[in-house]
Order: C-alpha cells, then structure tokens, then sequence
C-alpha cells in the first residue's frame, strides 16, 4: 500500500478536488496540466520498481484489475479485449497467410492470446525488454499470461528495436508493437531505424501494426510515429479504436506495409474466416476503424510533411 493515496511525484495535491482526497485508495493518472482519470481500488496488489520502469496492479470493484506502467493505466480486466483484439485481428485478418508473428511488448500476453486463435500460426515470439512485466502479470493476470506457454510461443528478453535489425530478412509475416507511449525507453520504437528494421524482418508483403497512442492529446507522438513510419513504408494507414478507460478514449494504431498484397482496409467476402468467437472485432469494425475524423485527417497531411506538429488543427 502507498504511504499516500497519490502515487509521489505525479501531481501535487492541491490541486486534487478536496471530495478525492477523502478517499482512502486512489490513483490518479495525469495527462496534462488540465486533465486526468481518477481509479478508487480496493487493494493495491503490487507497487514494484524494475530497472526500467514503475509496475503497479490495483484491484477495483467495478472493472476488475489494472496494470499501471509509469502511473499510466495499460489495461482493465473487462475492457482489454477492445484493444488486444484490434492489435491482432486486423492485421491478422487482413495477411490471410501470417504463420510467423512477431510480438513487440505485450508482455502481459493479450495480444498473443489473440494471436493464438490462428490455427495457421505456426511461431509466435514476443519480444518484451523488462521481465518484471511477465512476472508481475503472470502472478496478478494469470488468464492472460496463460498464452506465453503455448508450445507455439518464444519468449525472449531483449530490446525489440535491436531485435529486428539482427534476424534474418524476411523472418515474419506480421509484427504487432504492443509498446508503452514511446516516450523514455519505448521512444526508438517510432524511430526511422525501428521502421526499416521492421521492413526488413518482414519482406516484401508482411504487414505490421504499432500504438501510436492518441491522435488528440498526443499530436505531436502521432505526427512524428506516421511521418517516420511513412519515410519508410510505402503503405501507412491510421486505424483509430475506442479503447475504454484510454485518456480521451481515442486511439490510434499504425497499420503499415511495404506490398498492396495484404493491405486490406476493408476485407473482401469470404476473405477472413473468425478463429472462434470474438468480443470486438468483426470485418464491419474493421472496414470503420479506417474511416477517420477531419482533425486526423489533417494530422495525416502534417505527417507526411514533417515529424513536428505545426498546429493542433481543432484550434
């Protein structure tokens, strides 16, 4: 348990509504000077430091657990299916003959639970840089971290933007970077260098997909992830998704290729079959999280000029 109901140095208390303050078990995420989210839990299960970041695990009564990276909220037990479905699914659905997947992050086994769900999947691995993440999470998300046993799954601890520039060209057909905000460690990940060492694990047609965090309070993450991510694919697409309990709800995935082949952003009949019963996804969900918002759109155009954000075009 902490010592105070705010994590220590994420936001001074007073500037908390004095209501919260009466609360005895609260977390507080700030994401900027003007906003943030509030999580009253019922028991702190875990508070670990590892030598690149801060774990937390709360347990809440309406929403299940959460792990916090950094005092930022990566998941809900009742809402993480919106946001691990939409990682593996469209690009899964979409690159109708992936056997090899390469996971990036996620190491609290989500996406790789989806994955799964391929019988065509022959290799999974998932390459997570801080062990202390599986660790926390097999012992707090257990249904979760389950799929890191799958005879199918490597698990390897390593840095994931020096990991595709060491495999042999062509070792993947699909990438999936479950990454934090590339801010700190996970900041190479939206990097040039990253984006042409995932071309070349990939080949001529694979695909791959990356968080790019929120298109409205992260426009400057946005602008420069698609600016270098369009440096060095030829195909760049936005697909946004309404992740619960996400700050504004809004957010955006970078769905990249270097072919046509595979580059689906509706699915054609009979395309893709359902690898058993999904709680999200399905071709329609698909076909819309293309369809994007002026303010993106104009985004968009700024990225494929520059890598700084000139303007929030909403202002």
């Amino acid at each position: 348990m902490l010592d105070t109901p705010f994590p220590a140095g994420v936001i001074s208390l007073d500037v908390i509504d004095p209501k919260l303050l009466e609360k005895e078990n609260v977390f507080y995420e700030e994401h900027d000077s003007s906003y943030g989210a509030v999580f009253v839990y019922e028991e702190h299960l875990a508070s670990i430091r590892s030598p690149y970041q801060q774990i937390d695990v709360i347990r809440t009564k309406e929403h299940g657990k959460m792990l916090f990276i950094d005092h930022y909220m990566m998941f809900t037990e009742d809402s993480e299916f919106v946001y691990h479905e939409m990682m593996a699914h469209v690009p899964l659905a979409a690159h109708r003959e992936a056997q090899r997947v390469l996971v990036i992050g996620g190491g609290d086994g989500g996406v790789v639970r989806e994955v799964l769900k391929y019988q065509r999947v022959k290799k999974v691995t998932l390459v997570e840089i801080d062990k202390t993440v599986i660790e926390v999470c097999r012992r707090h998300f257990p249904e979760m971290t389950g799929s890191l046993e799958d005879p199918r799954v490597e698990v390897v601890i390593g840095d994931g933007v020096k990991y595709v520039k060491e495999v042999p060209p062509g070792s993947y057909d699909v990438i999936i970077v479950d990454s934090t905000d590339p801010y700190g460690v996970a900041e190479l990940l939206i990097s040039p260098e990253f984006f042409e060492g995932c071309r070349r694990t990939l080949g001529d047609c694979g695909l791959m997909i990356q968080q790019m965090a929120s298109p409205f309070f992260t426009p400057d993450v946005f602008v420069k992830g698609f600016h270098n991510m369009m440096r060095v694919f030829p195909h760049v697409a936005p697909v946004l998704v309404p992740a619960p309990f996400y700050v504004s709800s809004d957010w955006a995935l970078g769905l990249a290729s270097s072919s046509d082949k595979f580059f689906k952003k509706e699915l054609p009949e009979g395309w893709w079959e359902p690898p058993g019963r999904l709680k999200y996804y399905n071709p329609e969900v698909h076909r819309a999280s293309f369809v994007l918002p002026n303010f993106v759109k104009d985004l968009m155009e700024m990225a494929s000029r520059t890598p700084v954000l000139e303007r929030k075009p909403w202002l």
